[in-house]
């Protein structure tokens, strides 16, 4: 079995079962939920200010994960926006608070409360009031919901399909930085970027499982007594990398291709665009990558299951890389993205690509999008030509330092 076959599939999940089964779609609402500020009661077990972000989540089955702000009683999270399309008119909100802790796979809880009626919602000049594991009161928190029925557009969407603009995230690790040496400041950078309507384009019967004919993705999601130690390792390394943070993190949105080239691929020092390849998965809400290589440290931080953060499943997975669409000797005219399905770990169905392509174009209107099987020898002819454009950019960059 070639790496990128496509492996045995499972049954649904229960979460699964949900969103497929018929609905009756002519009582379905839209809502657009704005998250502003909360105000804390507790410090942390130390006694200093936490480290507080929530996780919102509608029916236990689509969530959205605030960033982490820097050591305050009183987060305002002023565009932190969550549009969700097509649930039920019985839908409940859960918001749950924690403290960030950077050295534990779980982190500290501070609340939490329930918005039963999230359709026939009415507003809390105080707030809601924030639960802790003692049921006691333990501040307040501001939020604003628009409700409206779906549109006949929207209804053709999955059950509780995310609609929020695109943003990107970025978390800058010193630490792996040195150990990668793969950027003159001496960062290595991963990349989150939330986009639009992805369970439409690939619907939970398609989710890429992983493969089980992979030797190292038996070791890491078998039953092997090692296993669960590896799992932890993987997802507390996941959490140094990509956990949104006010701290090691810049954010903004993308309105547009020309933003997507601008904001994350173009570096901020050298202001061009790297010629490299990137590992990426697409998961539930988000596209997910960071520079990949031959290096030790650097091939470990971009491996598949480290950026899915252990899961079972991804939506798709691969390779991908910038070149100009004209040649390598036309640097000043447009660029092109090519994706490929190269992930022994979950080895996705080349079939799949078109609805890369369809999910990226949607997203960002007028991107340029190649993909090739990971065999087709077009990829590699592709990758060899970039390669020698990489030795040129490196090259370049010593001779002017």
């Amino acid at each position: 079995m070639s790496s990128c076959s496509v492996p045995i599939r499972r049954k649904n999940t229960v979460v699964e079962k949900v969103l497929m089964c018929n609905y009756d779609l002519s009582d379905n609402y839209d809502v657009i939920i704005r998250f502003h500020s909360a105000k804390i009661l507790s410090r942390n077990v130390l006694g200093g200010h936490p480290d507080p972000y929530f996780i919102a989540n509608i029916d236990h089955v689509i969530s959205f994960k605030s960033i982490a702000l820097s050591k305050t009683l009183e987060p305002s999270w002023y565009d932190a926006e969550w549009i969700v399309r097509n649930i039920s008119r019985h839908a409940e909100l859960i918001v749950t608070l924690y403290d960030k802790y950077d050295r534990k796979l779980s982190d500290d809880f501070i609340g939490q409360f329930i918005i039963r009626d999230l359709i026939n919602y009415i507003p809390s000049t105080k707030g809601h009031d924030i639960i802790n594991a003692s049921n006691q009161y333990n501040g307040c928190f501001h939020l604003s919901i628009q409700s409206m029925k779906s549109s006949e557009e929207t209804k053709q969407l999955p059950r509780y399909t995310l609609d929020s603009s695109c943003r990107y995230f970025c978390h800058n690790s010193m630490t792996m930085g040195r150990l990668t040496k793969i950027n003159i400041d001496h960062t290595y950078p991963t990349w989150k970027i939330q986009m639009r309507r992805i369970s439409f384009f690939f619907l939970p019967n398609q989710r890429q499982y992983w493969n089980k004919q992979y030797k190292s993705a038996r070791a890491i999601f078998g039953n092997y007594p090692f296993s669960s130690t590896s799992r932890k390792s993987i997802k507390l390394a996941h959490k140094a990398l990509y956990e949104k943070t006010s701290r090691y993190n810049e954010n903004g949105s993308l309105n547009s291709s020309d933003d997507l080239w601008k904001f994350v691929f173009t570096n901020r020092i050298t202001k061009i665009i790297k010629p490299c390849i990137y590992t990426y998965v697409i998961d539930n809400y988000s596209w997910k990558f960071s520079e990949t290589g031959i290096g030790l440290f650097t091939d470990f931080v971009s491996k598949h299951a480290l950026l899915a953060n252990c899961s079972e499943y991804v939506c798709y997975a691969g390779e991908f890389h910038p070149r100009p669409k004209y040649g390598w000797d036309k640097w000043d005219d447009e660029w092109e993205l090519v994706f490929d399905n190269n992930s022994r770990t979950y080895a996705p169905d080349a079939n799949l690509l078109i609805n890369l392509k369809q999910l990226l174009v949607f997203n960002f209107p007028g991107l340029n999008i190649v993909t090739y099987d990971c065999e087709d020898p077009k990829l590699q002819d592709s990758k060899e030509a970039l390669t020698l454009a990489a030795q040129k950019y490196q090259n370049s960059l010593v001779t002017s330092q």
